[in-house]
């Protein structure tokens, strides 16, 4: 490090960064924002200019900078703004470079209501986007024709329906993405193969884009014979704005910092250093952004490049001259720096994948030769570019069908969870004392040694210590329920699903699932047939049914009701497609693991009445631990429910309180029986039913019972050893008990 002295100051200024989080010191720009006095988040009015636009079925998406808030007769400038608003509201002529005036409630951006969940808040800082506000009425402005913004959408806009019309065997989207960043023209099904392929990172602006544009660019130039001052100069120029023009990821002006640095050392003479160029532009990356430093794509970036700088020469202490060794060995250099950031992030790798990735990387430069060539060819003679585009397009098939392929296998990708901060850092360490070794002239009884310190490394992540003790979660999935109970490697599921979150199973519950490094449901649990108890296990079966996820579900138990009788087969059907055993559970029956019994109480064979009189009703129990799960329990069910309770003495620490806390449920009788000391009230912010009402809040207050709900606090986690119990939550302190 004293050769290198950025090195030593990039690793303490990320430190520092670091710290400073964890500590809660709000630091640069990653501070929540605040309104300036006076002005309030609701019915708010802004001003500012769109740079990026989105669209669906439903709704338009603004991204706007320059933002003032509007207060009469004031306007003060805030932090950048997503705006959510209907098509039928929005002016579909709004392309960036407008300026428009919005009207609604601001909100701020929130925290993962769940593990596992997309950190929008993380995501968004990185971007200097602070707001969020759902429009309720919108005015555009004239545009300014010489605007940027409206010049690179009209350029981007031309281009890309050109790239679509040129490119063969429908390939024009992932070329969009690779040349242009627009990803929305790829399919969900493209994603999805080259996902498993372990390539979804060609289908974005990446450093290998803007190495392989702008050296061609300036290789171009230098035969030419344009001096090397002039060349690199264009170059750089070039490559700046072609950075900035495809959204100015991180991954790409690292990219852009890096070209700069190293035709600046060529033009004057200098020697070009690697780790010190890395060094510099991750710290002008972190000047300007500091929630970069929690980004998956600034970090697999710039991993990728340090395993290319220090991973790779461990392999070989003689310069590799077959191209073909040396492309494996570095797309192995590469992986091997960066799995723990793709296990953190996205909780799977494509095992397979990382292996087809290592033969499809020395391709990836004829795929972008060919779509740059064929795309500058085609504005000119459209055959030509169709003939030029040919190539890269016949690989991108050919990767497609190796992610088809790579679908059928059932461990192709593998569900790994996050793991542990100390085994990342610990990997790291033992990576880089690997890699250190290897620099050094060693002794082959040493080289054995050597690489068992690098299995190792990859043992500690993959290795998950079996835990004794009995684990709950409630998760939070808005106006719904589900809970996920954990023992001794099983894990069942009581319901899923939600009325408020869309795509609730997809990213709420199987996120959860895929941290937490559950690779198999042992069964599933639907107390009823309500969309806002069963849609999310509907989205989990149409996913492995459809590959999508290697996720397994064993059993399905259902309990039979009059009503909703098409609902029940839908999810029948569903369940025996993805491979469950269909079964069914009655008041008795017990399902045992270990020490852990879950027997149901109710509903009793040809028990009649509406769905929610009707619900499931499960009885867990731990040792002296015992939890009630109700679904939407009330009426004749409650009834029957209190009776048993009141005959056979049960009692339970834990209610999973029926119906997200409607009055119409949890009698006081029934409280009195069971005499909980918690209730768990899994609801949504803002419900248009009231949940909880104050009927029900006050009868469990009367009788002592903690009250937890899920919109106030996140998930809700429950640990116990069957004698000793611990509640924590997403977004508060834990309680002993």
């Amino acid at each position: 490090m004293s050769k290198r002295p950025l090195c030593a100051f990039a690793l303490l200024f990320m430190a520092v960064i670091w710290c400073l989080n964890l500590a809660g010191v709000p630091f640069f720009g990653n501070a929540p924002p605040v309104l300036p006095n006076g002005c309030s988040p609701d019915h708010a009015v802004l001003e500012g200019w769109v740079y990026e636009t989105k669209s669906n079925s439903f709704y338009t998406t603004l991204y706007i900078r320059q933002v003032k808030i509007l207060s009469d007769p004031n306007k003060y400038s805030i932090e950048q703004v997503k705006v959510n608003i209907k098509n039928d509201l929005a002016d579909n002529t709004v392309r960036p470079g407008r300026k428009v005036r919005l009207t609604g409630d601001l909100q701020q951006i929130p925290l993962p209501f769940n593990p596992g969940q997309f950190n929008e808040r993380s995501y968004y800082y990185a971007r200097k986007i602070k707001w969020y506000l759902e429009g309720s009425s919108m005015k555009a402005f004239p545009p300014d024709a010489w605007s940027f913004e409206a010049l690179r959408c009209q350029v981007k806009s031309f281009l890309s329906d050109k790239i679509l019309e040129l490119a063969p065997f429908d390939t024009g989207g992932i070329f969009c993405a690779m040349l242009l960043g627009e990803k929305q023209e790829i399919g969900k099904e493209d994603q999805l193969l080259l996902k498993l392929d372990g390539v979804l990172h060609i289908a974005a602006i990446s450093g290998t884009h803007l190495s392989f544009l702008g050296w061609g660019l300036f290789r171009l130039l230098r035969k030419l014979r344009v001096p090397v001052a002039a060349a690199g100069g264009i170059s750089v120029m070039l490559m700046v704005q072609y950075g900035i023009f495809t959204g100015s990821s991180a991954s790409a002006m690292r990219a852009v910092i890096m070209f700069s640095l190293a035709v600046g050392a060529m033009a004057a003479g200098r020697t070009y250093d690697l780790l010190s160029a890395l060094s510099l532009s991750a710290v002008l990356l972190l000047l300007e952004s500091p929630g970069y430093l929690y980004d998956s794509g600034f970090l697999l970036s710039f991993g990728a490049i340090l395993g290319l700088a220090v991973v790779y020469p461990a392999f070989s202490e003689k310069k590799e001259k077959r191209k073909t060794a040396m492309a494996l060995k570095s797309g192995l250099a590469v992986q091997l720096a960066t799995i723990p950031i793709q296990m953190y992030f996205f909780y799977e790798l494509p095992v397979l994948g990382i292996l087809v990735n290592l033969l499809v990387l020395p391709t990836v430069g004829i795929v972008l030769g060919s779509g740059v060539f064929g795309c500058l060819a085609g504005l000119a003679v459209p055959f030509l570019g169709e003939l030029f585009m040919l190539p890269g397009a016949f690989f991108l098939k050919m990767y497609l069908f190796m992610g088809q392929i790579l679908r059928q296998i059932p461990f192709a990708s593998v569900i790994t969870g996050r793991p542990a901060m100390w085994k990342i850092l610990l990997y790291y360490i033992l990576l880089a004392v690997w890699a250190a070794w290897g620099r050094k002239e060693e002794k082959k009884r040493h080289i054995l040694l050597r690489y068992l310190l690098l299995i190792l490394g990859v043992f500690l992540l993959f290795v998950r210590v079996p835990d004794k003790k009995l684990r709950i979660t409630f998760l939070d999935v808005g106006q719904g329920d589900c809970s996920v109970v954990m023992y001794e490697g099983k894990t069942y599921v009581v319901d899923g699903g939600s009325s408020s979150v869309s795509g609730v199973g997809n990213y709420r519950i199987l996120p959860f699932l895929k941290c937490m490094g559950i690779r198999k449901v042992d069964a599933i649990f639907l107390s009823h047939m309500d969309d806002d108890h069963i849609n999310g296990i509907g989205e989990l079966l149409e996913a492995i049914r459809n590959r999508e996820t290697t996720l397994r579900i064993e059993k399905l138990f259902l309990s039979e009701c009059n009503d909703k009788q098409e609902k029940r087969k839908a999810i029948e059907k569903n369940g025996r497609e993805a491979g469950c055993r269909i079964l069914y559970l009655y008041g008795g029956d017990r399902i045992k693991s270990g020490e852990l019994e879950l027997r149901c109480l109710y509903p009793y064979e040809n028990t009649e009445g509406d769905s929610n009189e009707a619900s499931q009703v499960l009885l867990l129990s731990l040792g002296d631990f015992r939890a009630l799960f109700t679904g939407d329990m009330e009426g004749a069910g409650e009834t029957a429910v209190t009776e048993a309770l009141e005959q056979k003495q049960i009692e339970a620490q834990v209610l999973k309180v029926a119906h997200h806390g409607s009055k119409n449920s949890t009698s006081l009788r029934f409280l009195e029986a069971l005499k909980p000391a918690a209730g768990i009230i899994s609801c949504g912010e803002d419900n248009r039913y009231g949940h909880p009402h104050r009927e029900l809040t006050e009868r469990l207050l009367q009788e002592k019972v903690k009250i937890f709900q899920t919109k106030e606090l996140g998930a809700v986690f429950l640990v116990t050893d069957g004698k000793r119990s611990e509640v924590s939550f997403q977004h508060k302190k834990s309680m002993v008990n």
